[in-house]
């Protein structure tokens, strides 16, 4: 029986391959224009982020629209529905935030302060769960949200138990986000030092104003942070009640995790 296709030659195989994968790496470059910082981006803004011609940038946005992965908000677009459902599916997701919401219910039954869930993400934290109530106050940040390991409890709390040494990365940009934020190396060094020490870290107003947050480690078998796990509230909370409370749903979370694969 003759072959319907009509084979094709290395050369032409080829060049269609490097011509999809063009394609494919225009398209997750536009998406990749987004951040939490700019949720909501005109064509011209998705195109100049992108370094891509506007011409083209009109096409892939409009193919990605009727896929879903983008939608358009007047002459705006933001993330789809159908590409933000695909991210729940993200094993690191849903492991880790299923297996802590009970404990971090916990955390929230007992301190009445907003509970947080952070992994690390590249040179910053990741805002991977939160759990609030209609008590507590406003959240800070929303999940997804970034937050650089200078400035956030979470943040050093990974400085002093990842598996990685994660303080060159963290000296390089020690921007201010208010004037309580360190930016001093030595001071940070000496901060993580004490961390190591006490098993929990603190932020005072230091990623925002009026934003206190006290976080302790999600351990592995090894002694390693997978997680940090924390509290945040317009007041400084009361160190001797907060900690205990996390760390014991700090070691519940972990030892649900000793049995799940998280690759």
């Amino acid at each position: 029986m003759a072959n319907p296709r009509p084979r094709q030659s290395r050369g032409e195989s080829q060049d269609t391959v490097t011509k999809a994968e063009t394609v494919t790496a225009r398209s997750l470059a536009l998406l990749a224009a987004f951040s939490p910082e700019r949720p909501r981006l005109s064509l011209s803004e998705m195109a100049r982020r992108a370094d891509l011609p506007v011409s083209t940038a009109h096409r892939l946005v409009a193919e990605l629209v009727e896929w879903g992965a983008l939608e358009r908000v007047h002459n705006e677009y933001v993330i789809g529905q159908r590409l933000w459902k695909l991210g729940l599916l993200a094993p690191i997701r849903q492991n880790i935030a299923e297996i802590a919401a009970p404990h971090m219910q916990d955390v929230l039954f007992v301190t009445h302060n907003v509970v947080n869930l952070f992994v690390l993400e590249a040179s910053k934290v990741l805002l991977l769960e939160r759990i609030s109530g209609t008590k507590v106050g406003t959240p800070f940040r929303k999940v997804g949200d970034p937050l650089p390991l200078h400035a956030s409890a979470a943040g050093k709390v990974m400085l002093a138990f990842s598996r990685k040494d994660l303080m060159p990365q963290a000296v390089e940009d020690m921007s201010s986000l208010t004037q309580y934020t360190i930016t001093s190396a030595s001071t940070l060094q000496a901060e993580i030092a004490e961390v190591k020490k006490s098993g929990y870290a603190i932020s005072r107003q230091e990623a925002g104003l009026e934003n206190y947050a006290v976080a302790v480690p999600v351990l592995d078998a090894m002694g390693y942070a997978v997680a940090a796990l924390g509290v945040v509230h317009q007041k400084a909370p009361a160190i001797g009640s907060v900690v205990p409370v996390l760390r014991i749903a700090a070691r519940g979370i972990a030892r649900r995790l000793t049995s799940v694969d998280l690759s």
